[in-house]
């Protein structure tokens, strides 16, 4: 037989405290809706008679009503476990953790409360001050996966629509690179335009994440990272001679920093040097689109492609070695001969 779906409101903290304890809260609505449907046709029933699905009165005449006032609901515990959950429980990234808890702490000023004290209309007047899909993620998060609620369940993510990338042609990319006072952030430049890698992957290598011999990168998980990919990539030949006339590896210690500017000075002197050299402005997710458009026509599979980048899933690259073998990624890549100089 289906059931009929219907909505009943309940008060925040008796919510709580069943979902921790594990009960189901349909069941146990609708056996007391039996029970009170029971009574209502056959009076009074006798107590220890066994009512529909198991529930006797004695069980429900010893229930402990809870206090359902908000008084317990402290908004500042909710912040502390909320970020605890997205930190230890969910393992977000650090900059994802810090998003989340900046909304869930909008929140909480909006509504002058708890979480739990809002109703559907509450959540609504608050996302409407928010034109930001994190913001609604947030109240998402909060509200289902944090309190197991349908609370927010309506409140759907836009997609943005897709929009053409432009990429830069090499020369523009060459311009770009003699403008650059630095050698290091010429090596920068190179190492992000034909490894596919991202700005945080390039900027945090060390010696001991290259594979010096084969020109292969092994980029660092970061910490707290889930939802980005990481495998392996390559560097071209002309990255390679900048980077021996930079580094010597040989002298370096195994973990210490290539680049040691701070990751946004990368990406302003990139900036600036796009204007002196007259080009489109070329930042550090340019680079990677040029790098995945420039292999796509130099005949490499976009399958290939999203590997170098690191966005190839783990069950893929468990279930699929075969194709992703650090051998068989290099044969591609040099058979490929991306390059930005020459």
């Amino acid at each position: 037989m289906n059931k009929k779906r219907t909505n009943i409101s309940l008060q925040p903290n008796v919510y709580k405290k069943a979902k921790e304890l594990g009960i189901n809260i349909s069941q146990t609505a609708e056996e007391a809706l039996q029970i009170r449907i029971e009574s209502a046709h056959n009076g009074p029933i006798a107590d220890g008679t066994p009512a529909p699905l198991g529930i006797t009165l004695a069980h429900m005449d010893a229930a402990r009503i809870i206090n359902t006032t908000s008084d317990d609901l402290d908004p500042e515990q909710f912040l502390e476990e909320f970020e605890q959950a997205c930190d230890v429980d969910w393992d977000l990234a650090e900059r994802t953790t810090r998003d989340r808890v900046r909304y869930a702490r909008k929140l909480v000023n909006f509504l002058d409360d708890h979480p739990l004290t809002a109703s559907e209309q509450d959540l609504r007047n608050f996302l409407q001050q928010y034109d930001d899909q994190n913001c609604v993620k947030t109240v998402r998060i909060i509200y289902g996966r944090f309190y197991d609620t349908d609370l927010a369940e309506n409140f759907k993510i836009k997609n943005p629509p897709p929009t053409p990338t432009k990429a830069p042609s090499k020369e523009e990319l060459q311009a770009v690179y003699h403008e650059l006072d630095a050698g290091e952030e010429q090596a920068a430049l190179l190492l992000m335009a034909t490894s596919g890698l991202r700005r945080s992957e390039i900027l945090d290598l060390t010696p001991k994440h290259f594979d010096l011999e084969n020109r292969g990168v092994y980029p660092q998980k970061a910490d707290g990272q889930t939802t980005k990919q990481q495998w392996m990539s390559f560097y071209s030949p002309d990255t390679e001679r900048k980077l021996h006339d930079e580094y010597d590896f040989d002298q370096m210690d195994s973990d210490e920093p290539l680049f040691t500017r701070h990751k946004s000075t990368f990406t302003h002197n990139f900036a600036d040097a796009s204007v002196a050299a007259d080009t489109m402005r070329i930042t550090p997710q340019v680079l990677r689109v040029w790098f995945c458009q420039e292999m796509s026509s130099l005949g490499v599979a976009d399958r290939h492609i999203d590997a170098f980048c690191g966005r190839t899933s783990r069950s893929v690259l468990a279930n699929h070695y075969s194709d992703y073998t650090p051998e068989n990624l290099q044969k591609i890549y040099e058979d490929a001969g991306i390059s930005v100089l020459e």
